[in-house]
């Protein structure tokens, strides 16, 4: 913990030494070695660990009670081990430079240059839509099938400026309680396996798949994996991609204009394809199939996860995504 406190103060030796030299090593080392297995290796060893431990306690509950002191030293020694395993695989990628600052983005807009943003991404969006569809009312489908997906997500980062090697996404094991969880995917950092929720909208895969990779590249940070994400999306060949990623920031980029100007939110809202807007309802319906009372419990538990990881807004950061999305439109103008 002393060492990461240290470390967490010297961003630029972070990014150098360990995030641009140590880490891409390591991570690329565990794709090899976890990545060509059909199964989530991680969703394995999560299980086996949860299952041994609850199957110790259980064993152990006498010993617990009888030397307290003794016992929680030893279970201490155990998370000391795993915490400092985690920093060494990928953890360290929390205190790396801001993203914005290796890509001379200003994440600081205007809401002029919001709204702006969204128009431009609205035509793009509507465009890719009727390409793909032929109807304003009709909602996008692919009958690409989760391999194609993956194939297509790499060929989107190997014509990007962003370095990624030894492929390893896989659907996770535990897609159920993830959905339940209400989330779309993670990256394990022991084994550098991308596990996406397979119960997802299909429409959300491509996102979902780019943004796990920019985590496994190394980029911790969510809204900054969103933002590469998006990218690797909307600069994609396949058309499916591209709109999966321009959807993606039409969403958040309508959410922060309701948060500024509703009236501005209405007329921008109603510029957009009736087959998009019954998308967006159908990913919805899709997620609210798996609502329950401690979905809010998990996130609030993540969100202080992230607080603890330099990331001061939790989950809210991915919110800030539309702060890079806007910077990176204004830039190319």
């Amino acid at each position: 913990m002393l060492m990461i406190n240290l470390l967490s103060k010297n961003r630029t030796w972070v990014e150098q030494n360990y995030s641009e030299w140590l880490y891409p090593k390591i991570s690329s080392t565990l794709r090899f070695f976890y990545g060509w297995i059909p199964f989530s290796v991680g969703d394995l060893l999560y299980s086996t660990a949860i299952g041994f431990g609850l199957w110790w306690g259980f064993k152990n509950l006498k010993q617990f009670l009888k030397t307290p002191i003794q016992s929680i030293l030893n279970l201490l020694c155990v998370v000391s081990a795993l915490y400092f395993v985690f920093h060494l695989f990928w953890g360290l990628n929390y205190y790396r430079l801001p993203l914005h600052k290796k890509q001379n983005i200003n994440p600081i807009y205007t809401t002029e240059q919001l709204f702006k943003t969204t128009e431009h991404i609205i035509k793009k969006s509507n465009t890719l839509h009727l390409k793909l569809t032929k109807d304003s009312s009709a909602v996008v489908s692919s009958s690409y099938t989760f391999e194609k997906l993956v194939v297509l997500s790499l060929e989107g980062y190997e014509n990007s400026s962003f370095k990624y090697d030894n492929s390893s996404q896989k659907y996770s094991l535990l897609s159920t309680p993830l959905a339940y969880m209400g989330f779309s995917g993670y990256l394990n950092p022991f084994t550098n396996e991308a596990q996406v929720n397979c119960h997802q909208p299909k429409n959300s895969m491509p996102m979902t798949l780019a943004h796990e990779q920019a985590h496994q590249i190394g980029y911790a940070a969510e809204n900054e994996a969103n933002f590469i994400g998006f990218l690797i999306c909307a600069n994609h060949f396949d058309d499916y991609f591209k709109y999966s990623g321009y959807s993606f920031a039409l969403r958040y980029c309508l959410s922060e204009v309701y948060k500024r100007d509703r009236e501005a939110y209405k007329s921008l809202k109603e510029r957009v394809n009736t087959g998009i807007l019954i998308d967006f309802e159908k990913r919805s319906a899709k997620w609210a199939q798996y609502n329950n009372p401690l979905e809010p419990l998990f996130k609030s538990i993540y969100s202080h996860f992230l607080k603890a990881n330099a990331q001061d807004k939790g989950i809210e950061s991915y919110s800030y995504v539309v702060g890079l999305i806007v910077g990176h439109f204004e830039a190319q103008h």
